[in-house]
């Protein structure tokens, strides 16, 4: 099987954005369910959390089964799901990235062929269907899709002096010198959790070495490239200069003193996040977020060969367990019934996927058009590493963006590490 979405376009021009990773406490452990469904979702806050699960309650009288729910925090759900996808048992419906992890999963057996089976097709934009699409054949459905960049404060940018996003590099690290020469955190970054520090690893070499360049390493197996290195100086540059909240050592992303909380209270200027950044903010501090949140593209890097067109980011989506009953499949389809799908945008600020925008989402909040606008001016996208490739490789990246953040690790063991993967996975 090849290995896909190495660098998926499947978001450029899609006009679709939406909200993630909503993250907390995970419920607890699944164990045996006498349910004729079982579903896991990231959508573990509300009100999403509350939406989805109303959403299977009314499924399930409709239909006279039982649907046991399980609302799980994202990096929670991803080790619970690395376990049952060893085990084979996993649940009939699951929250999916696409990518690698996801064609691995397909490789497995452990998830149904959706080709020709789902009614609703029609209803999603088929460039949306791209990050899960295996070899011609689809294997999960989406339900939003949207790219990472920089949310900031605008009015903490003011007060350090800072009058416009920070174009290049070398901008974006006078910017982080000014907002601490002014007392105040520049970033927030959830250092537990490792899958958000992978993004600035993964879009300086984006712009060391372009989408291109990526693409090659990544099909080669091979990171050794001197941009690859350059990536690596480049972001334990920054780590040296103490940009970071205090304690983001052992912040998480969603709880309330992570990183969401921290942008959502103002002690922060600025995190690198995907499109579900301001409702997180929102939700896990317990206010209305910063009065003036912007979104800016990841700079520059001067002689690279990306640009601020070129986006990492990625949607969601569910797949379906291979010996999941009917019910599965008509659960999705329900889901994207224009009344339920229009709900879940308006409630949980998702932004669409849908063929016809309009006929479900008339009117997007300014936020999530910011997104949609990002979208409509990419010209490439990178799905994020930990799950574009295979699950060895994508631990690793993440695993040896920590080290290289925290000074344990070099530029150059970086690299090997990331070589030594995918050896080991060849």
């Amino acid at each position: 099987m090849r290995n896909p979405l190495l660098r998926p376009r499947a978001l450029v021009a899609a006009g679709a954005a939406a909200a993630l990773a909503l993250s907390a406490a995970a419920c607890g452990d699944s164990g045996e369910s006498d349910a004729d469904l079982t579903w896991w979702h990231i959508q573990n806050q509300d009100p999403l959390m509350s939406t989805w699960q109303e959403f299977a309650d009314d499924f399930a009288a409709e239909n006279d089964i039982t649907i046991d729910v399980q609302a799980i925090e994202n990096q929670a759900f991803k080790d619970r799901m690395g376990t049952a996808s060893q085990s084979g048992d996993v649940p009939d419906i699951f929250h999916t990235w696409g990518g690698g992890v996801l064609a691995e999963q397909v490789e497995a057996g452990l998830v149904q062929d959706l080709t020709g089976k789902l009614d609703c097709i029609d209803q999603i934009n088929p460039i949306a269907l791209e990050p899960y699409t295996i070899d011609g054949k689809l294997y999960g459905m989406p339900f939003d899709a949207g790219v990472v960049g920089f949310w900031y404060n605008m009015d903490l940018f003011a007060e350090a002096g800072i009058s416009q996003p920070p174009a290049t590099w070398d901008e974006f690290l006078a910017a982080v010198q000014a907002l601490k020469d002014a007392g105040i955190a520049p970033i927030a970054l959830a250092g537990a959790d490792r899958w958000p520090g992978h993004y600035y690893w993964t879009y300086l070499v984006m712009r060391t070495v372009g989408l291109d360049g990526l693409e090659a390493a990544a099909e080669a197996g091979d990171f050794s490239g001197e941009g690859f290195i350059q990536a690596g100086e480049m972001l334990a540059d920054l780590a040296a200069m103490e940009p970071f909240q205090p304690g983001f050592e052992s912040a998480v992303y969603g709880e309330a003193d992570g990183q969401s909380a921290v942008m959502g209270e103002g002690l922060a200027a600025m995190e690198l996040m995907g499109q579900w950044a301001p409702q997180a903010q929102r939700d896990n501090s317990g206010t209305d977020g910063p009065e003036n949140l912007g979104f800016f593209p990841f700079p520059t890097v001067e002689g690279g060969a990306g640009t601020t067109t070129e986006w990492l980011g990625g949607g969601n989506g569910y797949a379906v367990a291979a010996d999941a009953p009917d019910e599965a499949l008509d659960f999705l389809c329900n889901f994207m019934e224009p009344e339920n799908y229009s709900r879940a945008i308006t409630e949980g600020n998702l932004t669409p996927v849908a063929a016809d925008t309009a006929s479900v989402a008339p009117e997007l909040n300014e936020d999530t058009q910011k997104v949609v606008d990002a979208l409509a001016s990419a010209t490439g996208t990178q799905l994020y590493l930990d799950q574009a490739y295979p699950p060895a490789i994508g631990g690793v990246i993440n695993e040896a963006t920590e080290g290289l953040i925290l000074g344990q690790l070099t530029p150059e063991d970086f690299v090997a590490m990331v070589n030594e993967a995918w050896a080991a996975e060849a």
